[in-house]
């Protein structure tokens, strides 16, 4: 995407803020990877509190890389001389380097050279500082662990990159004293008939030799309506002078060129300025959307949409889950990633081709607009009326889960076994790689002004942050579901049990540390609280927290899971009875209860998927509900005849019988509200609100087209007679609630 100042015929003056920065840089990582400097990115999270001296004279914190694939990028438009930084190996024995670290350099990002590389004891554990010195023609500096051995990590700090002195002759150019790198560009606009100047600074940085202009041309659909003013032939060592050009608009809309500024810099012959002029009020409106919208990636909890780039400059993306967009872009506004728009949220924008939904849940349906526009603040003009839509239906689960279950079943006294050698042993991620490994890639949503939010699971707070992600500087914490002053094997934190990602959630601190180790439960008598999480005492007077409602089910099920993965009948116990500490105290049928009332939906089933990827294992409880009911987790023995308003609460979705229109609450599709059976429907389709209270009631296909509306509906059976086989929406709203399912129409 090219970056552009904006310039308006009443002087308006707009900058967009590059992704480079200028030489010298410098960062001695006082604060954590979560405030970074301009220019600066990094893909580690983590930090350490032991590093050199900060610039204030304190201690600070060092960079953290600890996995294979760990970088910190710096992106500059100088040219680079010397390259300064500090190395270090962590390790818990004190031991030297091993493992393969590099320096390298790039000149466009993509292709990478080495500047140094660090392999077994080349640095030890205390600091020591090296240097390099960078090719004048690169633009990037990455320090990157291409080759981690377990135990080791590396420390970086105090990294500096000085900008090289010129003496031979160095063209630089700057509008409005801020510098335009070759390849950049501004924007204008100003009326037919009322030409504007615009002033260029050249700069020649060089300490030796002049810096010669030998020409000046423009090219380009509208290069016709550009001449240069004046220019200068030659700049001393040191100094500068100034290029003017007139535009003058012959019609109204996007009139594009680009001026080529011949010269006798050996590395910027010739520089490139683009020239994105606007007669009028507006840029030209794009001939035609974007299209042949292609799914490359799609899972429970993230899709990936390519599509055909039309003759616009630029794409805005748009989505609503679970129903049609309703929502036109306005001409001269420009909108961002995260943004609310209508009843709809910006997945994308841009010069792009593709975009991520990044809030994909199981069983999802995604409306999608992209609309195509040219110009940018305040001068973007939209395609309104030819969006390209695209419908998007998420699994509902991942086709690993089809026989992983493949040699269990609940009826047998060898149940509590077989689904434990079933989701144990697992693949184990380390504790603190958990915001690396689940926030980015899961957990995290976008909002506006380029940042992330992320939701705390007791209290329910949403967390705004900037990417990448850190705890302290955002007050959360990862809770252990099970607290870890419960578990058997209490003492030693590298265990799998305590690092397992299926029972940790992100919290905020203050409402972690109000549940500390106390069992979950029912609070009638509240002593402290925060946000939707209280702690105090239950109806039988034992200290217990409670968090928000959303989290009553997952938190139970995530207990489930743990006691069913870690208990070994000749090791350690794992039944509520032998738990350590508070374990004993926390109430099975509080847990049961949350699970029965709190069932598995789609955000659970994504995460589920999601860990499976990471720790191929899943939580049996997500998949399968009614399982635990045939578990007495206070003694982890099977139960052959389990209660039977458990199985009603959990048993998984049946087909009914095409003949039998008497159907029980056990055959039929349901949450706690509606229900709504056969599915897949031919001819009729039951839905009623269990509360009996009327609703209006929509079936929308996948195009966003109506062809069933009732208004005030009490309930009760529906024609669909007329209507084509496929995919649909059926939509339900009432005064207190509503609900959306997917139908299947034979």
């Amino acid at each position: 995407m090219k970056q552009f100042f904006t310039l308006s015929f009443l002087i308006f003056l707009a900058s967009f803020g590059f992704s480079q920065t200028t030489l010298p840089t410098s960062w001695d990582f006082a604060t954590t990877p979560a405030s970074l400097p301009t220019g600066w990115s990094t893909n580690t999270t983590a930090s350490y509190s032991s590093g050199l001296p900060d610039n204030t004279g304190g201690t600070s914190r060092a960079g953290k890389l600890q996995a294979t694939g760990h970088y910190v990028t710096i992106n500059f438009f100088d040219d680079p001389g010397v390259v300064t930084y500090n190395l270090r190996a962590y390790s818990s024995n004190g031991a030297n380097f091993t493992g393969t670290f590099a320096v390298e350099e790039s000149v466009n990002g993509s292709t990478w050279s080495t500047l140094e590389e660090y392999t077994d004891d080349d640095f030890g554990n205390s600091w020591t500082e090296y240097s390099t010195t960078a090719n004048s023609s690169s633009r990037y500096i990455r320090f990157y662990f291409s080759d981690k051995v377990s135990g080791i990590n590396v420390g970086l700090d105090d990294v500096s990159i000085d900008e090289t002195s010129p003496t031979e002759q160095e063209i630089n150019v700057q509008y409005a004293s801020v510098d335009l790198p070759s390849g950049t560009g501004v924007q204008f606009a100003t009326g037919v008939g009322n030409p504007i100047t615009l002033k260029f600074g050249i700069q020649n940085l060089g300490s030796v030799g002049s810096l010669v202009i030998s020409s000046t041309a423009f090219s380009g659909s509208a290069s016709g309506e550009y001449s240069v003013s004046s220019s200068p032939s030659s700049i001393a060592p040191l100094s500068s002078d100034t290029l003017s050009i007139t535009f003058d608009p012959a019609t109204t809309g996007t009139r594009m060129a680009q001026i080529s500024i011949g010269n006798n810099d050996a590395n910027e012959d010739p520089y490139l300025i683009d020239l994105n002029g606007i007669g009028g009020n507006g840029a030209s409106e794009p001939n035609s959307p974007p299209a042949s919208p292609t799914i490359e990636y799609l899972t429970t909890f993230r899709v990936k949409v390519t599509f055909s780039q039309s003759d616009a400059d630029h794409y805005l993306v748009v989505f609503k889950k679970n129903a049609p967009v309703s929502f036109t872009p306005q001409d001269g506004l420009s909108y961002e990633v995260g943004q609310g728009v209508g009843n709809a949220k910006v997945a994308g924008v841009g010069d792009i081709d593709y975009f991520w939904l990044r809030e994909a849940t199981a069983d999802d349906t995604f409306f999608v607009k992209v609309f195509a526009y040219n110009g940018t603040d305040p001068f973007t003009n939209y395609l309104q009326s030819d969006p390209m839509d695209t419908v998007i239906v998420t699994p509902k689960r991942t086709t690993q889960f089809l026989n992983y279950y493949a040699n269990v079943d609940e009826t047998q006294p060898s149940f509590v076994e077989d689904l434990h050698d079933v989701i144990y042993p697992h693949s184990v991620r380390f504790y603190s790689n958990y915001a690396t490994d689940m926030i980015p890639r899961l957990l995290e949503r976008d909002t506006t002004n380029n940042k992330s939010v992320i939701t705390g699971v007791y209290s329910g707070d949403n967390v705004v942050f900037s990417s990448p992600f850190g705890w302290s500087e955002n007050n959360m914490n990862r809770e252990h579901t099970l607290p870890y002053s419960w578990m058997p094997s209490n003492g030693s934190t590298n265990t799998p049990e305590y690092q397992d990602f299926h029972h940790l959630f992100p919290t905020i601190a203050t409402a972690n540390s109000q549940r500390s180790n106390e069992p979950l439960g029912n609070v009638v008598n509240v002593t402290s609280s925060y946000g939707a999480g209280k702690r105090g005492t239950d109806a039988f007077g034992n200290t217990v927290y409670e968090p928000r409602d959303a989290q009553k089910g997952d938190a139970a099920r995530a207990m489930f899971y743990m006691m069913t993965t870690y208990h070994d009948p000749i090791g350690d116990h794992w039944g509520l009875e032998d738990l350590l500490t508070n374990g004993p105290n926390q109430r099975l049928d509080v847990l049961l209860e949350w699970h029965m009332t709190d069932l598995p939906g789609g955000t659970e089933q994504s995460r589920n998927d999601y860990l499976d990827s990471l720790q191929e294992n899943r939580n049996p409880f997500i998949d399968s509900a009614h399982w635990a009911c045939y578990i007495n987790f206070r003694t982890m023995e099977h139960i052959a005849e389990p209660d039977s308003a458990c199985l009603l609460a959990t048993l998984p979705i049946k087909a009914p019988d095409d003949t039998d229109t008497t159907i029980g609450y056990e055959h039929v599709q349901r949450d706690h509200a509606w229900l709504f059976y056969p599915n897949p429907a031919s001819d009729q389709l039951f839905v009623q609100k269990k509360d009996g209270m009327p609703f209006d009631l929509e079936i929308i296909d996948l195009l966003g087209r109506s062809f069933v509306f009732d208004e005030g509906f009490i309930g009760g059976w529906i024609t669909l007679e007329g209507l084509p086989a496929g995919v649909y929406l059926v939509s339900m709203r009432g005064e207190s609630g509503s609900e959306s399912f997917r139908l299947v129409k034979e």
